[in-house]
């Protein structure tokens, strides 16, 4: 397989995952209705996903290729699924943050390797909208990892029927 040939591939699967992303967003978004910091923070993150898809889409048309049918219409179930696999949980925030923290890490991972595939094949401008792309997932795995003691604290107390004191929560599920 040729080197751009397989650049357009794993264009393609980073495509379907962040239309797969999307899905999960989605569904995320709407399980966080009773936290509205969070709840804005996924919504924030859902709509540079569906920008991530965009430029991704613009990267494999750049290079004459084009997206995957098939992999887009399988990443879209897989993503629908997965997005309402913890709706019936009373735990559903915190299965929720720890999904998307390891998503996080995984979109991180492939858009490093796809920033070193791009840079080998020369092509300068796949390796700067990866670089971009890859800041944001970095950003949002940085804050799950500062946010998900909070939703853990706040999960436990509710389950326990006391509402979670100010006293006992980490401030701010602030969106940042």
């Amino acid at each position: 397989m040729a080197k751009q040939d397989q650049m357009i591939s794993w264009l393609n699967d980073a495509y379907a995952m962040e239309q797969s992303v999307e899905q999960v967003l989605q569904n995320h978004v709407k399980d966080a209705k009773n936290h509205p910091q969070l709840q804005a923070k996924l919504q924030e993150h859902l709509q540079q996903t569906k920008h991530h898809a965009d430029l991704v889409k613009g990267c494999i048309q750049r290079l004459n290729g084009s997206t995957s049918s098939l992999k887009s219409g399988l990443a879209q179930v897989m993503g629908t699924i997965q997005g309402v696999a913890t709706g019936m949980f009373q735990d559903e925030l915190v299965k929720n943050g720890i999904q998307d923290y390891a998503t996080e890490n995984f979109e991180i991972a492939t858009y490093t390797a796809l920033i070193a595939a791009a840079r080998d094949l020369g092509d300068t401008d796949t390796a700067r909208v990866c670089e971009e792309i890859r800041q944001d997932e970095e950003g949002m795995a940085r804050w799950l990892l500062e946010h998900l003691p909070t939703i853990v604290t706040e999960t436990m107390q509710r389950q326990q029927g006391a509402p979670a004191s100010e006293a006992n929560v980490q401030p701010g599920m602030q969106a940042q």
